[in-house]
């Protein structure tokens, strides 16, 4: 669902902080010698920017240092910290790996855990999963980690991985945790998101009662006790109360502006909606559009639906809301063209084109040279990518970059660099469309970059292979983009996570193809990079054919 009209926006002032306050983040790259959470730092830009080893010169070097097999896989981007590598699986673990000696240094059963915490119902038990799929975050002695039952914050030790503490940030029974943690002076940044969208069709029923929210942890590891610093709803209580639900915080990692003490986090499509807006709906002249953003005004300010958010990190004020137009309802029972016909009784009022922000923005200091100017870029599943000002959350400009589709668009995250930000197009609806600037045309998905300074998109290179699709977030070293060709599908069968995946290397600049690793299963994750090694996991537990294969966890290595 491609959007020409990306001008109008709604930015809603919370706080009267100093605008003129430099941005002071510890550096302009995001300050980590080692890979830290989903986004490699707390810019959340997915740049290695002081990797000085790999590059064009020697990716074709790589190979497997070692494996390990796990049922299922390995889809979160790993963490890296003291010469050992920490992630989720599939299969309900968490490991630590000396990813040097390839020897396991632990395993925690984070089914345990979670079964620990409370045993879930039965309706939990069919629809969420007790395990995480985040990547962790470490302070110290202490790794932080979601999980997507229960929608818990686990602290286990470093050293140990003995469960230390464990919270629980939204008490609805199909709340969970999809969104990878930041860690930042002293408190872990996380939202909650929920399954609850894909259930009103069971028998019995009654949706929609989810709304998203941010917290704010501070963790003592002494009383092994949480704190909850501030909690901040998606949609305030009083609209809850007339029937919104929904609008989750999905992913990737909050971003931070460290000098004026901001998070930056994007919202998902709400659920459900009151009956005064689905009668504004109805009535609206000209009349409201299914499954595309209708620009009425039915949406309230204060439903923050398909947003993004700047909060002040210490107290949890919101100082402003960049709110797209038009109501965003969808859940599965408000149908999908090409997928089945909307329910009216379950679905009632006219289904939005659940143009979620997938993914949290990157924070982008000015100092990286982008036009001077500190600003916040996000991806969303429309396909639509944009740099919001961090002063306010006004557009600074705004790039269709392909077709939208029921899982994007752009969802799972960005890289940023210097000069460009790096994305991959799902098109998960098969569209055919045509390549920028000139290039030829596909009906799955790109690869591509645009400039920070302008929007303009500089390259788009169709994933390399028959009917091949990519779901996973780009990665930014040295001269390369390294990225996930997540698998085939040339039937249209939804059967690429049977099928097998690869690693692929592009030039930055150019998007030339370079290298398409190929690999055992397929390929959804991200990958993170330290000095000359390659780490990412294969295998997902997602829709369609399942994979016929274990997932596998690589550690692969450059030769230096």
């Amino acid at each position: 669902m491609l959007r020409h009209a990306l001008t109008l926006f709604l930015c809603l002032w919370r706080a009267q902080a100093d605008d003129a306050e430099a941005s002071g983040a510890s550096t302009v790259a995001g300050g980590s010698a080692e890979w830290s959470g989903w986004g490699g730092n707390v810019l959340n830009n997915r740049w290695a920017a002081q990797n000085r080893i790999v590059s064009s010169a020697n990716i074709h070097s790589i190979a497997n240092h070692c494996t390990l097999d796990f049922p299922i896989g390995v889809s979160a981007t790993p963490v890296i910290s003291g010469g050992a590598v920490f992630f989720p699986t599939w299969d309900g673990a968490f490991v630590a790996l000396d990813y040097r000696s390839c020897r396991v240094l632990w395993r925690v059963n984070v089914t345990a855990i979670i079964y620990g915490f409370a045993t879930p119902s039965a309706f939990q038990a069919q629809n969420t999963k007790p395990i995480s799929r985040t990547s962790p975050q470490i302070d110290g002695n202490v790794i932080y980690f979601g999980t997507l039952t229960h929608a818990l914050v686990v602290a286990v030790d470093k050293a140990t991985g003995r469960t230390l503490g464990t919270v629980q940030i939204n008490p609805h029974p199909l709340a969970i945790v999809t969104m990878s943690p930041t860690f930042f002076d002293g408190k872990l940044l996380v939202g909650a998101s929920s399954t609850e969208e894909n259930v009103p069709l069971i028998p019995g029923y009654h949706c929609c009662s989810f709304a998203g929210n941010m917290v704010a942890l501070a963790f003592n590891s002494a009383a092994r006790r949480f704190r909850v610093v501030w909690d901040v709803p998606s949609i305030p209580p009083a609209r809850q109360r007339e029937g919104w639900a929904g609008a989750a915080f999905w992913g990737s990692q909050p971003a931070i502006d460290a000098g004026r003490r901001l998070v930056f986090v994007g919202t998902g499509n709400a659920y459900a909606a009151s009956n005064a807006t689905v009668r504004c709906q109805l009535a609206a002249v000209p009349p409201d559009v299914p499954y595309v953003s209708n620009n009425d005004s039915c949406l309230p300010s204060d439903v923050w639906q398909d947003s993004v958010l700047a909060i002040n990190v210490d107290t949890g004020r919101v100082k402003w809301v960049h709110q797209r137009y038009g109501v965003d309802i969808f859940t599965a029972a408000c149908g999908y063209p090409g997928f089945g016909p909307q329910d009216p009784v379950l679905c009632p009022g006219v289904p939005g084109p659940d143009a979620d922000f997938g993914m949290a923005p990157t924070f982008v200091p000015g100092a990286l040279g982008a036009a001077a100017k500190d600003k916040v870029v996000v991806g969303r599943k429309n396909g639509d990518l944009y740099a919001l000002s961090v002063l306010d959350g006004r557009v600074l400009w705004a790039t269709s970059t392909g077709p939208g589709g029921i899982t994007g668009g752009l969802s799972w995250g960005i890289a940023v660099d210097d000069s460009r930000a790096y994305f991959t197009v799902i098109n998960s609806n098969y569209k055919t469309w045509r390549l920028s600037p000139s290039g030829p045309t596909t009906d799955r998905s790109a690869y591509g970059a645009v400039s920070l300074a302008t929007g303009a998109i500089l390259w788009q290179t169709p994933v390399p292979g028959a009917g091949a699709l990519s779901l996973g977030p780009p990665t930014v070293v040295g001269d390369l983009v390294l990225v996930a060709r997540t698998g085939q599908d040339p039937a249209g069968t939804a059967s690429y996570d049977a099928t097998q995946g690869g690693l692929v290397a592009l030039s930055k600049a150019t998007g030339r193809l370079l290298m398409d690793k190929q690999l055992s299963t397929n390929f959804h994750g991200g990958v993170a990079v330290q000095d000359q090694y390659v780490l990412f996991g294969t295998g997902y537990s997602g829709f369609g054919a399942a994979a016929t294969v274990p997932g596998v966890f690589h550690v692969m290595k450059v030769r230096s």
